[in-house]
């Protein structure tokens, strides 16, 4: 039981690095708008024992990574909650590490990694962040409207 945790896991930091790596690759993101504009991926890692059909694979994967644009000198891009992300994000100064937006959420111990990138500019400086959070509740409860997706 351990062992399928741990290499669930493992899977899941994997693939944060390699979307990190990819959205801090891309310099036409920061040429947009230099100012404040980030990009934010969410990936959950799927379930492996499912049984998906071939032809449903595709639809599949589509749902269970999204990728959106915040920019925040004027709330917008094709983020969800640009507001209310872009007011978050104020409050800590661009830094998604520093977000704990319900820092006592009640949240089940389900295994079901959510893997969450951000790359881009925040002001002028660039942003960088990636991290596993064990389940969509703990997503959510750090990040707030930043990782709603």
């Amino acid at each position: 039981m351990l062992r399928g945790k741990r290499t669930t896991m493992m899977t899941a930091v994997a693939l944060c690095g390699a979307l990190l790596a990819t959205a801090a690759a891309s310099p036409a993101l920061a040429e947009r708008d230099p100012r404040s504009t980030l990009r934010i991926l969410v990936a959950v890692k799927q379930d492996e024992t499912k049984s998906v059909k071939q032809d449903e694979t595709k639809a599949v994967k589509q749902r269970e990574t999204k990728a959106v644009t915040l920019t925040c000198e004027r709330a917008g891009g094709d983020h969800p909650e640009p507001r209310a992300a872009c007011r978050l994000l104020r409050r800590v100064h661009g830094d998604p590490a520093r977000l704990n937006v319900t820092p006592d959420a009640a949240c089940t111990r389900e295994l079901r990694p959510h893997a969450v990138v951000v790359a881009g500019m925040w002001r002028g400086k660039p942003v960088s962040f990636g991290r596993v959070y064990g389940n969509a509740c703990l997503l959510r409860a750090a990040g707030g409207a930043v990782f709603a997706l």
